[in-house]
């Protein structure tokens, strides 16, 4: 048991009780920090960087010295803490979608916490083939490959899903490739394929056209 608080003359005497982290005298001094967050959330596309301010304030007054913690980032996001502020920045592979970031904000003698929102959105994505126009002569094959662009990068996720066509058509194991076969008695003439890409979230066709020649003798 306590013993009893006492008072003498203008003096107030109190005894704690344990002073574990469980006792309610453990830090009697540690204050709530509301957290801001400016902005709250955020968008980006993969491959970029952005900066979040971080302000704190408790009872009614400004907090300095913040100390920001972030947990459960996921793979693929990067959040870095400085004064103030913290780095978001997502690699060039991270899967589009919606991610709530945990922040946890202390300085001395206060605490609190906030949620990030990232959306990280892939931009639309731009597809150049090997060759556009090809030229294939009649009972040949030809192996064609395509580069997916995003903002000037390379785009790691698209990868090739459907051609359609009146001419042959083969899937690669590469993602990004397939052979194009024309049989001896095809017809001499243009032909448009119509190529389906994905990155998995936005989907696109685009036309490839292939000239069919005649057999060489």
């Amino acid at each position: 048991m306590c013993p009893p608080l006492l008072l003498l003359g203008s003096a107030l005497a109190l005894t704690a009780c344990g002073s574990g982290p469980d006792s309610p005298f453990a830090n009697p001094f540690t204050q709530s920090i509301q957290v801001t967050l400016n902005p709250s959330s955020v968008t980006l596309s993969p491959g970029a960087t952005t900066q979040v301010q971080v302000t704190g304030t408790a009872n009614g007054s400004a907090v300095t010295g913040l100390n920001i913690t972030a947990a459960d980032v996921p793979t693929g996001l990067t959040l870095t803490p400085s004064t103030g502020q913290i780095t978001v920045a997502a690699s060039t592979t991270l899967h589009p979608g919606t991610y709530a970031v945990p922040l946890q904000v202390t300085a001395p003698g206060g605490q609190g916490s906030a949620q990030l929102a990232i959306t990280v959105k892939a931009p639309d994505y731009s597809v150049a083939f090997s060759g556009n126009p090809i030229s294939l002569a009649a009972g040949s094959s030809v192996r064609v490959s395509l580069t997916a662009t995003q903002n000037g990068a390379n785009a790691p996720l698209v990868h090739v899903v459907k051609v359609t066509g009146a001419l042959n058509v083969t899937l690669d194991q590469d993602p990004v490739g397939f052979t194009v076969s024309v049989p001896g008695n095809q017809t001499l003439g243009a032909y448009v394929l119509q190529v389906t890409t994905s990155d998995g979230i936005t989907t696109r066709v685009d036309p490839l056209t292939v000239n069919v020649t005649e057999a060489a003798k």
